[in-house]
């Protein structure tokens, strides 16, 4: 069945959709089938994109809560006084969490903000997408404020919580936020320049009747226009210097494997009743059935097929990929970079991964 894999990701790469790929399938402890194709090896670092939303933000935020710093029912004004009056003084962590605080999905604060202190009152003025609890509106603003809420916590960076409390227990070496210029030859590029962002604030603007947010988004001249290989690809990341909540991870697939240990029984870090929320719709009746940072296998559009309904996974925009089975204890990593040059969807060649290593014993 490994070969199998290969197959499919090797038409894949003939075909466009991908320019690399590493995989890995793994059973509690042991690997069951992995490899790689195009420019990459089992070692290359894959820019994980949102998969920095569950792997480090939702992973801190649960052992912040088992340490009792914080709890899923705090409202966010409680500790950022920046959004104390605003629309989102009273959406709690558990919402933000779940994608149902009502965060707009993005919005380019880079081009917003003068500098990355101007984010949370920038964010303050932002109109919500709904109300509080109303509907999942997957929100990559939501997760930014998360990763200050961890940082006003901790009175740490976000970067040194995640190498304090998850890499250096883990034993995690080629797992971080910015890597170092030396790790960048063995680095998947993800993009020549930002031309998807442009297209997005393009279409922002145009669909924008605020004449001051118009006016800063027009005058924007930061944009990037060398090869992105080893350092983040996300606009909104790379202006908060390669370290937010929602992006800018970097990883090898090996070490994926190990954080996705960690959500699954027998965790290293978290206590057995903590990794339940993993698995659990915290979103009943919504759209999407959300858990605590992930989506479940049975959301409309996910992409693990094959797995059983408890299974929980994360996509990452630059063509990375996580799922994560509690009743098997099985492992399912796919890394990309679909973004060089950019591809719509990887949603037909996930859903055929899933498919296939799902079938493989072990």
């Amino acid at each position: 069945m490994g070969d199998v894999l290969r197959e499919q990701l090797e038409a894949a790469l003939d075909a466009g959709e991908i320019q690399s790929a590493v995989w890995l399938v793994a059973c509690r402890e042991t690997m069951v089938a992995h490899g790689a194709v195009g420019p990459a090896g089992f070692d290359t670092l894959y820019d994980l994109a949102s998969l920095t939303k569950p792997l480090v933000t939702a992973l801190l935020l649960a052992l912040f809560i088992e340490q009792g710093r914080c709890t899923p029912d705090d409202h966010l004004g409680k500790w950022l006084p920046a959004l104390h009056d605003s629309p989102y003084g009273r959406v709690t962590v558990a919402q933000t969490v779940t994608h149902t605080g009502g965060f707009p999905a993005w919005r380019p604060l880079y081009a917003m903000c003068a500098t990355p202190d101007e984010v949370l009152p920038v964010m303050a003025q932002t109109p919500p997408m709904a109300k509080p609890g109303e509907n999942v509106v997957y929100s990559d603003l939501g997760y930014i404020v998360l990763g200050r809420l961890l940082e006003h916590l901790a009175g740490q960076p976000l970067a040194i919580l995640f190498g304090t409390h998850v890499a250096q227990p883990l034993g995690l070496t080629a797992t971080r936020f910015c890597p170092p210029p030396e790790w960048r030859e063995r680095t998947a590029p993800t993009e020549d320049g930002n031309a998807h962002e442009r297209r997005m604030v393009e279409q922002l603007i145009a669909a924008e009747n605020h004449p001051l947010v118009q006016a800063r988004l027009r005058g924007y001249a930061g944009w990037r226009t060398q090869r992105l290989q080893g350092e983040v690809h996300d606009g909104n990341a790379y202006f908060l210097g390669g370290v937010a909540g929602h992006a800018g991870l970097f990883a090898t697939a090996g070490e994926v494997w190990k954080l996705a240990r960690v959500f699954l029984p027998g965790s290293p870090l978290l206590r057995p009743e903590t990794c339940q929320w993993f698995s659990t719709n915290l979103t009943p009746g919504k759209a999407e059935a959300r858990s605590f940072g992930w989506m479940l296998a049975g959301s409309p559009n996910a992409t693990g097929v094959g797995l059983s309904p408890t299974a929980f996974g994360h996509l990452g925009f630059t063509g990375t990929s996580l799922w994560c089975d509690p009743q098997t204890e099985r492992v399912y990593i796919l890394l990309t970079n679909r973004t060089f040059p950019y591809q719509a969807s990887l949603q037909d060649v996930r859903r055929a991964f899933h498919a296939a290593a799902s079938r493989i014993s072990g």
